[in-house]
Parts: C-alpha cells; structure tokens; sequence
C-alpha cells in the first residue's frame, strides 16, 4: 500500500513537471510570435531585454558575435540645424550620458547601413556644420565591423572592412545618412540608413542647447587639424594618483592574473628570476615584473593558447580586436581604476601579420605611457597570439584639478606656433614612475 502511495506521488509530480514545462512552451511561442515580427526573432532581443542593454526596432542582420567589444566614444556633439552645437569633452560622464541617450540610434544606423558611396570633405562638413546631427569621436581608429558588431550586435556585411575614428548621423530632406571618415586613406564616405530612423535624429538633437562648441574649420585657427572641437567653456581637468597594481598584489591576485591569461597558476614550471615570476608551460611563456610589465611569447603552434579568427581563412582587422580586447579588458581593463581601455588601433604588419595596440584613457584625456604611448600591445602571426606586452596601471582621483589654459587659448597659441595640421588634445603623461599625474595641452601631427 505504502509503495502504492508513493508511485501516486511520483506521478502526480511527473504531471506537475510537463504542465509547468507546457505552460513555459506556450509563452515562448507566444512572445517568438508577437516579438519576432518585431525585433526579428533570434533570441537576441529578450537576452538585451533581460541583460539591461539598449534594444533595437530594427532587425538584426547576420553572424551574431560571442563576445562585442564596449566602445564608447571620448567626445560627441550635436549640430541643431544652422541653430548651433551642444558638444562634450573632457567629462566622460557628460559624454557618457550623450552616448547612452544616442547609442542606439548610431547601433541601428549600422545594423541597417547600405553600401557606402563615397562623398567629398565638402559635403561631410556640410552635414557636419549645417544638418540635424550626432557625431561620434572614439579617439583611436576602430574597425566599422568591428563598431557594428559592438553596437548593432552583428555584423552587417554591407560595411567595408574600414579603420574610423569619426562617425555622424545626420538628418537630411527628411532621411538619416551615415557619414564616416576612413582613417588608412583620409577619404569620407555616406551610408544610406533604414527609413525607420526618419525624424529620430532631429527628435534626439532637439533637447539640447548650443554650448558655443565649435570645430577648428570653423574658427580662424587655420593651423591646427580641421576636427579638434574647441569648447567654449573652461576645462578643469583632474589630477590622479598612478600606482603599479602589480607590486600590490597579493598571491591570490597573481593568480587570478594567470588564470585570466590561461596558465597554470600552481604551475611547476614557475619560478622567480630576480625582478620577475617566469611561467613557463612549452610553448608558452609568462613573465610577470615587478614594475607592471608583463610579456607573453610564444612559437607558432597548431594547438595555439590564443587563436585569432577561423581556422583556415584569413585574419582580418576585425578578428584581431575581437580576439585581443577580453585579454586586455580581463587583465589591465580590470585593475586601471578610474581609466578606461580604449582601442588605439589595429595595424596589418604584413601578409600574416597584425598588431594591435590599446591604450589608458582618463576622463576622455589619453595616458601617454612610456616611450610608445600604449598599455598594451598585441602581436598576431598566422592565426595566433604569438606575443604581448601589458603595462598594470592604476588611477585614482585625487578631488584636485590641473590647472590649464581654457581651449580657445590653448588653440589660438598652438595655431600662432604654426604647427600646421597638429591635433589639439589634453593628455597625461605616465613614465612608470610619477606619482601625481596633471593634464597638459599636447600637439599630435595628423596625417
């Protein structure tokens, strides 16, 4: 009788267990049916809805990627018409809640993107000075498949494989073009846009007011780089306490950082060699120094620790920063405090050969670390990772402020020195060794 009862039991849950599994059938179906035509059903939309991201009207279009890099952009503006030009920059948080009030227009620009047709200088400042407008500045060079994938979520094949920096979207007769600046070849193009967009762009321009901001081809200070946006308010930078997080790391930390980098951290192939903790698992080899520096070597190998792209075709821009970016961000990304990583780009050496280089920034003023700029340096040869540098810093603000020449001041002394085609920026620089980090006005020739 008991074992009776107990077999009831059993299968009353059984029942419970497929009514529940019904229930949940019937709801997925409904909301593929009312969401699909909608969003175009891939599942993607209600993993965005639930992960807190911004969802598109538009459909996506093909290869979803794993794992999208964030990119956000160091300084944007918005053109009123002929009515002025609200802009921001130096203050990631002003420019932060732009991005994030306008990211998905830009995201569903280039999800819906036609094949670019090229246009002149002319009629991209056209649309720059003249046009309801959102421009984009992301500093380094980042590949357009690459920012689409990022901000779309695919990849949309109607996009060349082209390095950009600059990016507008204008509201023209009533349509929203795309414009961008391909960085290799100093040319602009146009991207016609989805007609869903129409009016969107105005709307979200609309509810700021002109702050003065203008571009250097604009101005009299015909000496300096056409697109250094020049603000007409004071800049007060901030100044930061630099650290090496790596000389402040406990045992457990190191090992997080070598598991974060794929090695063994009970490895019995570690040992220390005077300033530095050598890893050595063959092919592979980790060196972790004392002052912040790690490097990575390794031979080319058919059973590679980091591979780039698909096995048997060949590595494009977008491969090399989609592989390279959750090293550096899992690493560096994770321990530079107040900075933020940014893409400073993504070279061809040869055939078989990339490079690509990130970079600190601190509220959207660029770290200037060591001799070469960067905090880490990626080598690509033949479908593999085949060496790296990282350089561990770590920023805090300290509530002070550099003290600085306001922009327009800045520009109209770098204009007077005649240093013709220099980019105006705010900057920091980090030997390794400085404690106290302050803001300075630096000159960058532009190609």
């Amino acid at each position: 009788m008991e074992r009776r009862k107990k077999r009831r039991r059993l299968l009353e849950l059984v029942k419970d267990v497929l009514i529940v599994l019904l229930a949940l059938s019937a709801v997925y179906l409904t909301m593929r049916t009312q969401i699909g035509g909608l969003a175009g059903w891939n599942g993607s939309w209600l993993n965005r809805l639930f992960n807190g991201k911004t969802v598109s009207l538009l459909p996506t279009v093909s290869e979803e990627t794993e794992e999208n890099m964030q990119l956000r952009p160091v300084r944007m503006s918005v053109q009123l018409g002929s009515g002025g030009r609200y802009g921001v920059q130096y203050d990631q948080t002003a420019v932060d809640a732009l991005f994030d009030a306008t990211a998905s227009l830009l995201g569903d620009a280039l999800g819906s993107a036609q094949r670019p047709v090229q246009v002149t200088e002319g009629a991209w400042r056209e649309a720059l000075s003249d046009a309801w407008g959102i421009y984009f500045d992301f500093r380094g060079t980042v590949p357009l498949t690459v920012l689409s994938a990022s901000l779309s979520g695919a990849v949309n094949q109607a996009l060349p494989e082209a390095d950009v920096r600059r990016l507008l979207l204008a509201e023209e007769e009533g349509a929203v073009r795309l414009y961008y600046s391909n960085e290799s070849t100093g040319l602009y193009y146009a991207c016609d846009t989805a007609e869903a967009l129409r009016g969107h762009v105005q709307t979200a321009a609309a509810v700021y007011s002109p702050n003065g901001t203008v571009f250097a081809y604009e101005t009299s200070y015909s000496e300096l780089a056409p697109y250094v946006m020049v603000a007409a308010t004071q800049v007060s930078p901030k100044v930061y306490h630099a650290a090496n997080p790596v000389a402040q790391m406990s045992e457990s930390d190191r090992e997080e950082m070598m598991e974060a980098l794929g090695f063994h951290p009970q490895s019995n192939n570690s040992y220390r060699s005077g300033d530095r903790l050598i890893v050595n698992e063959w092919p592979d080899r980790l060196s972790i120094l004392d002052d912040g520096h790690v490097r990575y070597e390794t031979s080319v190998s058919n059973e590679p620790k980091y591979p780039v792209g698909t096995p048997g075709e060949p590595v494009d821009a977008a491969a090399v920063a989609q592989a390279t970016w959750p090293l550096a961000e899992q690493t560096i990304g994770q321990s530079c405090g107040a900075a933020r990583l940014y893409l400073i780009g993504v070279v061809q050496m040869s055939e078989d050969e990339w490079m690509a280089d990130y970079g600190y920034c601190l509220n959207g003023a660029g770290v200037e670390l060591g001799a070469d700029g960067y905090a880490a340096r990626f080598i690509i040869q033949n479908g593999q990772i085949t060496e790296f540098e990282l350089f561990f810093r770590s920023y805090t603000d300290t509530g002070e402020q550099s003290i600085v020449l306001p922009e327009a001041q800045a520009a109209a002394a770098m204009s007077a020195q005649r240093v013709q085609g220099s980019e105006l920026l705010l900057a920091y620089e980090d030997n390794g060794a400085a404690e106290l980090l302050k803001a300075e006005w630096i000159a960058i020739q532009t190609p």
